[in-house]
């Protein structure tokens, strides 16, 4: 399947797909793609964004969120984060959601 640029901007919702397996080895996130046959790891910032997407999350919440533990500039901050946002979803390693999707609701007892 060819990669294509998904589009992720700062008003985006995204959340982890469903098709990738995780586990945390040493603080960092280690993942395997069902649907790709693919196998990565994170690096410590990586899987502090894997861990916050786990529900849905808007990018500019992320943002947030990453400029609280680390002295970065919102601009980098923002870049980098759409890079690799943009870069798990061209993998299908995350997901975009809209704010009608199911995943926002919580499951019928």
């Amino acid at each position: 399947m060819s990669k294509q640029q998904s589009g992720i901007e700062l008003g985006t919702w995204v959340i982890r797909s469903e098709e990738v397996l995780d586990s945390e080895v040493d603080g960092e996130i280690v993942m395997m793609s069902i649907a790709q046959g693919t196998y990565s790891g994170l690096d410590n910032i990586g899987s502090e964004i894997w861990r916050l997407i786990e529900t849905p999350r808007r990018v500019s919440e992320i943002c947030d969120a990453m400029m609280e533990r680390y002295d970065v500039e919102r601009e980098t901050c923002e870049r980098d984060v759409l890079l690799f946002l943009n870069d798990l979803a061209s993998d299908e390693t995350i997901q975009v959601v809209e704010k009608n999707d199911p995943v926002f609701s919580p499951p019928l007892a």
